[in-house]
């Protein structure tokens, strides 16, 4: 806890002299105040802990005047690492859909497979073919059914990866004003009990 501290503390000297914070900034004082929020107390009593708290509300009460909160470029930098990630979600999610289509497609064939004439079952194995893109045997159709099963589920477990991976990187939700102020708050009152 000490070293994510004295980052922060680095991160209010740079801002400060910046004119702004940083959303890396913004993140690591996000994530400093959720520990300490998280402690209950169950503060560390060390020396180190007792120095880097100090550090810190010299530093704020010297500069934290100067830090500047800009919500809006914040959340501009934070939609711009966000789009890679929404894109493959979004690409994800349009594969998902698909296989799951084709799928139910390949059930619909086998069932018409099973109950119609020659010519319906052709003409259905021929638009299942096309829509599969890939190679399929006439008299193996139950087996698409089940390929494309599986087909539907990986393409479904890279849409989940896809989406937990574009929640991971959604960082808009530690843009919060105040949070230097609050952990000021926190650790002065820490010192001086």
């Amino acid at each position: 806890m000490e070293k994510l501290i004295l980052q922060v503390i680095k991160d209010i000297h740079d801002a400060a002299e910046r004119g702004s914070l940083s959303l890396d900034e913004q993140v690591r004082a996000y994530d400093l105040l959720d520990l300490l929020l998280s402690m209950e107390g169950q503060i560390p009593s060390s020396e180190a802990f007792a120095a880097a708290a100090s550090e810190y509300c010299k530093a704020f009460s010297e500069v934290g005047a100067k830090l500047v909160f800009d919500e809006v470029t914040l959340k501009d930098q934070a939609k711009i690492i966000l789009e890679p990630y929404e894109a493959r979600l979004s690409d994800a999610r349009f594969e998902a859909a698909a296989a799951a289509g084709l799928h139910e497609f390949a059930k619909e064939v086998f069932e018409i497979w099973q109950n119609s004439g020659i010519f319906a079952r052709k003409r259905a194995l021929r638009e299942l073919r096309e829509r599969a893109g890939f190679r399929l045997e006439s008299h193996r159709i139950g087996n698409y059914v089940a390929k494309t099963f599986d087909l539907a589920n990986e393409a479904q477990a890279r849409f989940a990866k896809a989406q937990q991976a574009c929640f991971s990187a959604d960082q808009s939700y530690k843009i919060s004003p105040g949070i230097h102020e609050r952990i000021n708050g926190i650790l002065t009152d820490i010192l001086f009990r």
